[in-house]
């Protein structure tokens, strides 16, 4: 054989196994970005779903935890709000010792559960970054226009109004209505009767109207908040 020939098929067997451990080198490369790339892709999907998952979660516990307070310390504050205005619009009352007893109840009921609400409330949905924590302030309002007026109406202050709220929770929530009256829970407490009497008498329409005003605020700011969810 010629030097011609044997140099050529010599030349064609190099670039044969050069073309050949290229392939091989090209396909690696390939099956290493194909694998990288599906490792990636796989990851991002695992993150999104995590995050979906979490929000939904958050989502699911601001509707139980906001809930769950609109049926007790919203209902409680309505009722409270409901007498006042009914006191507004037929005083006095004085002459019917249900309305003594109810309103007792009512003012009794609320301050139960939002003493509840100061120890119970979830942090995650009742805190300083979400908009509910102009629900704990509205709440504060009403505690304040309670233990404090320069009208000359009867209070009852900080550690009363607590007082009053421990003595109607029996630690699944707040007691009920018949008893109350069967056990005659706080029946000589004189700071919630004194204030109690005031009331029934229209004993001043000024700070009625204040008292009501903050109740409102507290209503209207929470049923904001449950029509959001």
């Amino acid at each position: 054989m010629s030097v011609f020939w044997e140099g050529l098929i010599s030349s064609s067997v190099s670039l044969a196994i050069i073309g050949f451990i290229c392939k091989l080198f090209l396909n690696h490369v390939d099956k290493r970005g194909i694998e990288s790339y599906k490792s990636k892709l796989k990851f991002e999907s695992e993150l999104r779903r995590s995050q979906e998952e979490r929000a939904y979660n958050l989502k699911q516990a601001k509707e139980l935890e906001v809930g769950r307070w609109g049926l007790t310390l919203l209902s409680a504050a309505n009722g409270v709000l409901g007498r006042l205005l009914y006191i507004k619009d037929n005083h006095p009352l004085t002459s019917d010792v249900y309305y003594f007893d109810s309103t007792r109840y009512y003012i009794c009921q609320y301050l139960c559960w939002a003493e509840l609400f100061r120890r119970n409330r979830d942090l995650s949905v009742f805190s300083p970054t979400k908009d509910e924590i102009l629900i704990t302030e509205l709440i504060k309002n009403v505690s304040i226009e309670l233990r404090h007026n320069s009208l000359g109406f009867p209070v009852i202050r900080s550690l009363e109004q607590k007082y009053i709220g421990d003595s109607l929770d029996n630690e699944s929530g707040c007691i009920s209505y018949k008893k109350f009256l069967d056990e005659k829970i706080l029946e000589n407490d004189a700071s919630l009767n004194d204030f109690t009497n005031a009331l029934l008498q229209y004993r001043n329409s000024e700070y009625l109207e204040r008292l009501i005003e903050k109740f409102e605020d507290l209503k209207r700011e929470f049923e904001a908040v449950l029509q959001k969810i």
